[in-house]
């Protein structure tokens, strides 16, 4: 397997500092990740150049910077939505036979944390990890539709750099818009083919207790084997049942 050396090498540094050791000298340092101290003090530059790591010049100690923390936190975060989902999706899937995801928003993208696959109905080369384009994919609008206004307008400003997301989107994003404010009248998002061919695909948002959306699930379906009526009548009353369950264990209360 290929991989990046210096990549490699900046990664040990950062797992150097521990609870034992939260500060280190450049000495230190480069004798835990056996390296001569000019290397050593090259990678922390860069370190230190992205927030990664903080230096004390009274004492000469480096410690971790707020940019790990915040990695962490996320990592945190996104692992608790994931466990504290799993059990629902998997009652989803027991009751409907059929593929469910559980995705985050990362920049403009949709990224799969959690994914239960109908083997014999769905054969798509999607994967926990995977990423979607959120303007187009069922989990994304979810997602998007429950923005706040000022993260949702930067976004937006960045999907519109995007020269394939003109026909989606529309003049100034007004299309999308539109789009999303249906999906917050209905409370799920809904794809019939327009993005994955031959399937319909359903999702609904998952809310912490500050009313925040943390992410979407979203149960998909081949369209020759389930029909527009069937989706919308059977399986998506058990996606909504899903998403409130989800949300409820974070502390959220739908308003009245």
């Amino acid at each position: 397997m290929k991989y990046v050396e210096s990549l490699k090498r900046g990664l040990e540094i950062l797992q150097s500092f521990s609870v034992e050791q939260p500060r280190l000298r450049l000495r230190e340092i480069a004798l835990k990740n056996n390296l001569p101290k000019p290397t050593a003090y090259r990678f922390l530059r860069t370190l230190l150049s992205l927030d990664f790591v903080r230096f004390d010049p009274v004492t000469n100690e480096y410690q971790l910077g707020p940019r790990v923390l915040s990695l962490g936190f996320t990592a945190l975060s996104n692992l608790d939505l994931r466990e504290a989902a799993r059990p629902w999706l998997e009652d989803l899937f027991q009751k409907t036979k059929q593929t469910v995801n559980l995705g985050i928003l990362e920049g403009r993208e949709v990224v799969y944390i959690s994914r239960i696959k109908q083997p014999k109905s769905i054969n798509l080369d999607l994967s926990v990890g995977s990423r979607l384009n959120s303007y187009r994919s069922s989990i994304g609008r979810a997602i998007l539709a429950h923005l706040e206004p000022g993260r949702y307008t930067e976004l937006l400003g960045e999907i519109s750099r995007d020269p394939e997301a003109a026909e989606f989107i529309g003049p100034g994003g007004d299309k999308l818009s539109r789009e999303l404010s249906e999906v917050r009248r209905k409370g799920y998002a809904l794809n019939d083919g327009s993005f994955l061919r031959d399937h319909r695909v359903a999702a609904a948002p998952v809310f912490n207790a500050a009313g925040e959306v943390l992410g979407a699930v979203s149960i998909a379906v081949l369209s020759r084997q389930c029909s527009r009526k069937m989706l919308m009548n059977e399986y998506v009353p058990l996606l909504l049942e899903t998403t409130r369950a989800i949300s409820s264990q974070f502390g959220y209360q739908p308003p009245n």
